[in-house]
């Protein structure tokens, strides 16, 4: 039997004869090697199963003891899920399904499986509704591997920029051991570069737009994904700051991202109004937690802004984790920026591509990558606009991203 033929299962269960049934059910499902199904009872016990395994799927009890012997917390699966993907000593797995008797259980935690696209079972023992549930995702798994030739990443990262000049050239500073990289029947110009960390080389493929804006971002993006399926897509570059909530130069984690321009255009009591019917898209919460701790070391900051070898700010560089909207017009009018805020009240950026970007990776096939925008504030899209900044915010874009992938991500 292949490798695209198995599937290696966690099942986190307490409950001694539900985990039975988990197990049981599961290893009726055709490539579901019994051996390759491991259990644990307890989040302790996982801990040390997924520090030594990767796992293709975990079942996780929602309402879980810490340690053999304790008493179920309500949240104790949700506490162990975010361990595992804040902590880069853990294999995540690849795919989660959590699973509990308790409906209000099951709507508590809903909200937050979901962020990561993952679901709650309502484990019911007399009814096969929940295990009719699991077998169908165990034979997701398989069908993806088969036809995808596995759930495997090509390169560790792409990067998009909207402008080869001053944002791919920036990226291309990066000591990455930049060359030109051919994909086949593409035009496209792609660069490869390569990065060592935790005693491997890690790929890396940057290209630029071929013009500003969603639909450019977007195409390259999606492009990037088949060409080279990356475990992270992220675009960096510049982007206009809200006045009073960044400085220029500060950079901006976009959570979440959204079309300031998607919306109903209508007349009321005779008047032209825009009704906005934004679609966001958040950070997947592994990215934010290790952007969290990122943007809390202020000497990477410093370092990144002494660097800086010409004209600079006089202010603290640093990296905020917030709203920012993509449209397809370069705003220099406190009048739209105004009619944008209404859109989120927390706003800190807008730019023109971002949300392509997250569009892609969201809609990719497996394996999707994990996206994320980081640009930087060049202006505030005000009548004072202007380029004089363009640069240095692109080198703290760039260099943000080099710190961000080599050191925390």
């Amino acid at each position: 039997m292949s490798v695209e033929d198995t599937v290696k299962i966690l099942v986190v269960e307490d409950n001694r004869d539900k985990l039975l049934k988990v197990v049981r059910c599961l290893s009726q499902v055709p490539g579901c090697d019994p051996e390759l199904i491991h259990t644990a009872q307890d989040a302790m016990e996982a801990k040390r199963a997924m520090r030594a395994e990767q796992y293709d799927l975990l079942v996780l009890d929602v309402a879980l003891p810490e340690r053999a012997g304790g008493l179920p917390s309500p949240d104790g699966g949700i506490g162990l899920l975010q361990e595992i993907l804040d902590r880069p000593v853990y294999y995540t797995p690849r795919e989660v399904v959590g699973l509990t008797a308790f409906p209000e259980v099951r709507d508590a935690a809903g909200p937050r499986f979901a962020e990561d696209l993952w679901m709650v079972v309502q484990y019911d023992p007399g009814s096969d509704a929940w295990a009719d549930q699991l077998q169908r995702k165990v034979r997701h798994i398989l069908l993806a591997r088969r036809s995808g030739g596995g759930l495997a990443h090509n390169v560790e990262l792409c990067v998009v920029t909207a402008l080869v000049k001053p944002e791919l050239e920036a990226v291309q500073k990066i000591p990455w051991h930049w060359s030109r990289l051919e994909a086949p029947n593409d035009s496209a110009v792609f660069y490869e570069g390569e990065f060592l960390k935790a005693g491997s080389i890690r790929k890396v493929v940057a290209a630029a737009a071929p013009r500003v804006g969603m639909t450019a971002a977007s195409v390259l993006a999606t492009k990037m994904i088949f060409h080279f399926r990356p475990r992270y897509l992220a675009m960096v570059g510049i982007a206009a700051g809200i006045r009073g909530e960044c400085e220029l130069g500060d950079i901006i984690a976009a959570d979440p991202g959204w079309d300031w321009g998607s919306g109903k255009q209508q007349t009321e009591a005779s008047t032209s109004v825009f009704a906005a019917a934004p679609h966001q898209i958040g950070l997947n919460s592994f990215i934010r937690g290790k952007l969290s701790a990122m943007a809390d070391d202020s000497d990477v900051f410093a370092s990144i802004r002494t660097q800086w070898p010409g004209p600079k700010p006089n202010t603290i560089l640093q990296m905020h984790i917030g709203p920012m909207a993509s449209g397809a017009a370069v705003l220099a009018d406190k009048a739209a920026i105004s009619m944008i805020k209404q859109q989120h009240r927390k706003i800190i950026g807008i730019e023109m591509e971002s949300y392509g970007v997250l569009a892609a990776a969201d809609e990719a096939p497996l394996p999707q990558p994990k996206a994320f925008i980081l640009k930087s504030v060049c202006d505030f899209a005000d009548e004072e606009k202007g380029d004089d900044f363009q640069a240095y915010a692109a080198y703290t874009s760039a260099s943000s991203l080099q710190v961000f992938v080599e050191r925390f991500l």
